[in-house]
């Protein structure tokens, strides 16, 4: 038990260092991709669960991934999606854009990440949603025009950022008058700071700012037990302690950290003034 113990503390301790932070990008990402050739897992969030018990009815197809689905579900509830145009910066394997897409109806969903690697399998995973589409780039230089969006959202991706105000800078860019962003988030070494002041100088209104840590938590503990099996599946046996750490499994630095309240899991809405 010391030996194991010994190797998840050291597996967290690279997970949160500064070359880890490169690698989730590009390398890790990646090697998912090769992992699950099968698209098993497309959902790569921490999810969110009702603290009552009362989660909605979900298509059966995404039962399998509720608590992920479900974080996507309260994240764009706070914005009308139906005919709009809509951008996902940090789409990843693509199971969210997946989901609202055929949902909530947009005009248009467009899935953008930086993993070339992720991009090409939603592109063939998702094929036949006509409403969505995906691109490759990078959120601190979105390749899109001006104004080209109504809503925007980024769930559980901006702690990977290295210039998070660059990236509040080309989301409004991009976002039409009066347009809608929505953001999930924690910061990764657990600085606030460093994620609220680039918000609060951003040309932004906040909306709403929501703690919904214990949402998370609570996803967390549910849905454990199948993200162990998963990593059991598909991990390599010398990377399962990264992967332990990486999918927030009980007993994990990051589900501590949630479960204790020393890292708090933040939802904003804001929006770009007309």
């Amino acid at each position: 038990m010391g030996r194991v113990g010994a190797l998840q503390r050291m597996s967290a301790r690279f997970f949160y260092s500064s070359l880890a932070e490169v690698l989730f990008t590009n390398a890790w990402y990646s090697l998912v991709a090769k992992l699950d050739r099968h698209g098993q897992e497309t959902f790569m969030n921490y999810g969110y669960a009702e603290l009552d018990g009362a989660d909605p009815p979900l298509p059966a197809s995404f039962e399998v991934h509720r608590c992920a689905v479900q974080l996507y579900r309260h994240v764009v509830s706070r914005a009308e999606l139906g005919g709009k145009d809509v951008l996902e910066i940090g789409c990843g394997r693509g199971g969210g854009a997946s989901y609202v897409s055929a949902e909530l109806a947009p005009r248009r969903y467009v899935g953008l990440d930086i993993n070339a690697t992720a991009i090409a399998f939603d592109r063939r995973h998702y094929r036949d949603q006509t409403n969505l589409a995906f691109v490759a780039g990078d959120a601190h230089a979105l390749p899109f025009a001006d104004e080209s969006f109504d809503v925007a959202l980024n769930v559980e991706s901006s702690h990977h950022y290295r210039d998070l105000a660059a990236f509040l800078g080309q989301v409004h860019r991009v976002l039409a008058p009066g347009g809608t962003f929505l953001m999930a988030c924690f910061a990764r070494k657990n600085e606030l700071a460093r994620l609220r002041e680039p918000l609060d100088r951003s040309r932004f209104e906040c909306v709403l700012e929501e703690d919904i840590t214990a949402n998370v938590v609570r996803a967390l503990e549910l849905d454990s037990a199948r993200r162990v099996d998963a990593l059991g599946r598909l991990c390599p046996a010398p990377l399962r302690g990264f992967g332990r750490e990486f999918a927030g499994v009980r007993g994990s630095e990051l589900y501590e950290s949630f479960a204790s309240g020393r890292r708090r899991y933040l939802n904003f809405v804001l929006r770009k003034p007309s």
